[in-house]
């Protein structure tokens, strides 16, 4: 009786470490880096949306060949959009079809392993912003670390009409 009651016990022992030993991993479920972009007022400093037919496009130069894509067209008072790879990225904000502004992030890439079974994360340390004030008035760097976690990065101040 003594022997089946610890072979149960040990069974049940190694049931239980296998299972949880394999199973459940610390890897962050939030694995990719994006920069959070609020929209504000220039002269209130309120939240202000977007119109429903802008989209932002992403724009990646690779020796000879540019590379577009449409990665965000939402009406919102906030975005959340990935950085290149490479240590420029460039954001146009197309309002209408002819007005549109232009948002160029220089980063230095910060490849980031917390776990081996994990895989590599990029971080970004934005190091400078420049942009066209066709529509916009101003971008300012609130956070330059980019990393997974959720966070304020860059306020874009816009030119709003009192009449609306």
């Amino acid at each position: 009786m003594k022997r089946t009651f610890i072979f149960i016990s040990l069974s049940a022992l190694l049931s239980f470490l296998t299972f949880t030993g394999c199973g459940e991993s610390d890897c962050s479920l939030t694995t990719v880096s994006l920069a959070r972009f609020d929209f504000l007022d220039s002269q209130t400093h309120g939240g202000v949306g977007i119109t429903s037919g802008a989209t932002i496009t992403g724009i990646v130069q690779l020796e000879d060949t540019i590379l577009t894509d449409t990665i965000y067209n939402k009406a919102e008072t906030s975005m959340t959009l990935p950085l290149s790879y490479t240590n420029r990225t460039t954001y146009v904000m197309h309002y209408t079809e002819t007005i549109r502004d232009t948002i160029e992030l220089t980063h230095k890439n910060i490849p980031y392993v917390s776990d081996i079974e994990c895989g590599t994360m990029m971080f970004y340390k934005v190091e400078s912003v420049k942009y066209t004030t066709y529509a916009l008035d101003s971008v300012v760097i609130i956070n330059p670390n980019i990393n997974n976690e959720e966070k304020k990065n860059f306020y874009i101040y816009f030119r709003v009409d009192s009449d609306e």
